[in-house]
């Protein structure tokens, strides 16, 4: 197993790279995309005309003036990364008309922050990408509905949620109020959470159903079924039995279910008849879990899958910083689980997960004494080893020195006491 050295050391946590304590991995995404955010916003300017570009220097400055925690928190969310990628796609096919209207949306992620710190007490106007009867604040605690279609919101010290000529406005205190609420033509509609945590729970934004949309549209994978994705209601039995699952990893392993707070902003449950769970780049912060496998009813299990899905967001933020192991570009692996040969990346998301959910079980086996975990420790632990195998028997594999102690790590999960 060759070692190299062509990258420098990352800090990436004492056991399976779960987070200890400061977390360069996370701020290197932040930073990246922070950096970007002037040269994106400049783009959208020139090509979305002089009202896009009056509109989005306004909001720059507001950005601009936010605490670091506050640009970690609007940067950070699932949503921003979703609506960053539209918006670069929109650019390379020269697509003005959806400028125009997303543009706006990036005074949705700024506005609130911006009010609960350096802009306290100064009204504010927010445009909505089209007249509509919604306003989703990304990162707030609760979106608006209106009863009728409204074009533009302002935020003021006043207001009674009555729309005019397709303005409302709506007093500060209002929008940020705890629970339910109504005023005017306007309701506040909170969003569940899995208790103990800030991570919100919900389908029912409509770049969800987009995006269900968009995936659905795409030819399936070789020897896969078409996706069947749906947005699904999450009720109150099912918030109770992810917070159940969740609460099982925090008992096991508290590390890891505190990473799993700093990582993930939203839980999506979603119907379909075979597709389990899933995380997408391009919703970074996201998990994604239906009961096609197993019901959220099964603790066990989706624990297993809360923690497996999280555990992709992890790596796949490493990786933009160390490749852990290189090979030649066409190689192909043979993944314990899947159908398809998979490439580099693919085998060391599976192999990372396979670690870490070895790992959980085992741990959930010493706290609790179930023969569940046990049992499933074993089942995991050989389909980690047949994973590390398949990349160990690759010549050309090389690792760098943060892919060599994650390695270790992850081959003593492979041994079991009987």
């Amino acid at each position: 197993m060759a070692v190299t050295t062509e990258r420098n050391d990352i800090d990436f946590g004492d056991d399976l790279g779960v987070v200890n304590g400061a977390d360069p991995v996370m701020d290197a995404y932040i930073a990246r995309l922070e950096t970007a955010v002037p040269k994106v916003l400049r783009r959208l300017s020139l090509m979305g005309g002089p009202e896009v570009e009056a509109e989005l220097a306004v909001w720059q400055s507001r950005f601009d003036a936010l605490a670091p925690q506050s640009v970690h928190q609007v940067l950070g969310h699932p949503f921003f990364s979703y609506y960053w990628r539209q918006l670069m796609l929109a650019c390379v096919r020269k697509d003005t008309d959806f400028i125009h209207a997303w543009s706006s949306c990036f005074g949705h992620f700024v506005a609130l922050p911006y009010l609960q710190g350096p802009g306290q007490g100064e009204d504010l106007e927010l445009r909505l990408p089209e007249p509509g009867t919604e306003l989703w604040l990304p990162g707030h605690s609760a979106h608006l509905r209106f009863d009728r279609p409204v074009e533009r919101v302002l935020i003021a010290a006043t207001g009674d949620g009555t729309v005019r000529d397709g303005l409302l406005s709506l007093p500060f205190a209002f929008i940020t109020g705890d629970g339910s609420g109504t005023l005017g033509e306007t309701s506040r509609v909170p969003h569940p959470r899995i208790p103990g945590t800030g991570i919100e729970i919900g389908a029912d934004h409509p770049w969800i159903a987009r995006h269900f949309a968009s995936m659905n549209s795409h030819d399936p994978q070789p020897g896969y079924p078409a996706s069947d994705l749906t947005v699904r209601e999450a009720g109150s039995e099912d918030i109770e039995r992810i917070g159940s699952a969740f609460a099982l990893i925090e008992e096991a392993w508290p590390e890891l279910a505190a990473e799993i707070r700093a990582y993930v902003r939203l839980f999506v449950p979603y119907g379909s008849d075979f597709h389990s769970s899933f995380t997408e780049a391009c919703l970074m912060g996201a998990i994604f879990l239906s009961e096609a496998a197993r019901p959220f009813t099964s603790r066990q299990y989706t624990a297993e899958h809360l923690l497996h899905e999280a555990s992709h967001l992890r790596l796949m933020l490493l990786l933009e910083l160390d490749p852990l192991v290189t090979c030649r570009d066409e190689a192909v692996f043979n993944s314990p689980v899947r159908k398809d040969p998979r490439p580099l990346w693919g085998m060391l998301q599976a192999i990372f997960v396979f670690a870490r959910i070895t790992a959980f079980h085992r741990r959930a086996y010493a706290v609790t004494g179930d023969d569940f975990h046990r049992d499933a420790q074993r089942e995991n632990a050989k389909l980690l080893a047949q994973g590390m195998a398949e990349i160990e028997a690759e010549p050309s594999s090389s690792f760098t020195q943060t892919g060599t102690r994650l390695w270790e790590q992850m081959r003593r999960e492979t041994v079991v006491e009987s």
